[in-house]
């Protein structure tokens, strides 16, 4: 999940996101705080009286309500540099024009191992940056 703009506590055990879950191997939840488009959406949802903190702009807010098989990837280091000054759309590609940026490689990888973490089995979460660029 990319940018996800629903409410960071949706995928926590008891809540309607936990299906997605229950529905997949892995969910790997990819957030920057200094997302400006999920900052806009967070005001526009003042509306619908919800004043949560969005899925894509701080990761699940209690990762220990999460079910075991969430993951939440940290993209504050390379979102404005691919996607300036925005930052939401992070995951398309790297620096130069059709290279895959780090978002993109660590999900490719995932879906080809079908880990999340192949080397570190137990961890839940990391902070992505441009010198993890294979």
């Amino acid at each position: 999940m990319v940018a996800a703009d629903i409410l960071n506590e949706s995928l926590h055990k008891g809540e309607s996101g936990e299906l997605i879950s229950h529905a997949s191997r892995n969910v790997v939840v990819y957030y920057a705080s200094d997302d400006l488009a999920l900052r806009a959406s967070k005001v526009s949802n003042l509306k619908n009286a919800e004043a949560s903190r969005r899925l894509g702009h701080s990761g699940p807010e209690d990762m220990e309500q999460t079910p075991k098989n969430v993951y939440a990837l940290d993209c504050d280091d390379v979102n404005t540099i691919y996607d300036p000054p925005v930052g939401h759309s992070y995951f398309k590609s790297g620096k130069k024009k059709n290279e895959p940026g780090v978002v993109f490689d660590h999900i490719f990888e995932t879906i080809l191992s079908g880990r999340v973490f192949p080397d570190d089995q137990n961890r839940k979460s990391t902070i992505l940056s441009l010198s993890k660029k294979s």
